[in-house]
């Protein structure tokens, strides 16, 4: 039980976590709009965990993964139109947008992964003897993802005076990538999309179940055994905003720079 709950928070609420620090550290908030922002998350967990079984049958079975799936691509849309905000389209209203993107992405984040969180303690509570072993875990799953969102908060800060906010908003772009390329998986447990062989297999450089594995997974995506699909769709989803931003900074924001090359 001390285990599968440690297990539990590197898996499902250390992205929680990280994603706080990071966004933090990107854009200036307020305490009350955090914890607005974890309040509607828990909230709609908690809906969503009610939905569980409507959700469950429809689309032929697969209406829960198509669901988890879709809110982890909401997520990576949302980092998105957040560096829309910043970088390509700026007004006068950035705070404000700054803060619903927060609020947005949080709320996002806790119901595609705070809903297992949610349900394994719903099912371990009453269980005799399994109190006490819980509740060291959580409070040493809790230690280890605090400890790592402040370090990335700190992180966050510095490479936005080092390098500018654009390099700290990459680092939000990579964490979303990852946990969408993650969540293929989710696809291929119910056959929308189909199983692909390994492109290689580093379990011997840094094993998925070790403790760098789940902290790599959850920063970068990293797998082990990447399918073609997987490693297409991470480079694609990464480099793809990274082109449209050249494009519009060089043809129309400045597009004297474009005529004159």
């Amino acid at each position: 039980m001390l285990i599968n709950t440690v297990i539990l928070f590197l898996r499902d609420a250390l992205p929680i976590f990280v994603l706080l620090g990071m966004l933090i550290g990107q854009v200036a908030v307020t305490k009350r709009l955090v914890f607005c922002a974890l309040l509607l998350g828990f909230i709609c967990s908690l809906i969503f965990i009610q939905q569980v079984d409507v959700l469950g049958q429809l689309f032929a079975g697969t209406g829960l993964e198509l669901s988890l799936w879709a809110l982890h691509f909401m997520l990576y849309g949302g980092v998105l139109l957040l560096g829309f905000g910043l970088f390509i389209r700026p007004s006068s209203s950035l705070n404000q947008h700054q803060s619903w993107s927060v609020l947005v992405l949080l709320a996002i984040i806790i119901v595609a992964k705070g809903t297992n969180f949610l349900l394994y303690f719903n099912g371990f509570l009453n269980q005799q003897n399994a109190l006490q072993s819980m509740l060291i875990g959580t409070l040493l799953g809790l230690g280890i993802c605090l400890s790592l969102a402040i370090l990335l908060y700190f992180f966050t800060g510095w490479l936005k005076r080092q390098f500018g906010a654009f390099a700290s908003w990459m680092m939000l772009l990579v964490f979303v990538t990852g946990q969408l390329t993650n969540a293929l998986n989710l696809l291929v447990q119910v056959d929308v999309i189909p199983e692909a062989v390994s492109l290689w297999n580093s379990q011997w450089l840094l094993d998925n179940e070790s403790e760098y594995g789940h902290l790599f997974n959850v920063l970068f995506g990293y797998i082990a055994t990447p399918t073609s699909l997987q490693v297409s769709l991470y480079v694609a989803l990464i480099l793809l905003p990274l082109v449209a931003r050249h494009y519009w900074l060089k043809f129309i924001a400045h597009p004297d720079r474009g005529e004159n090359q």
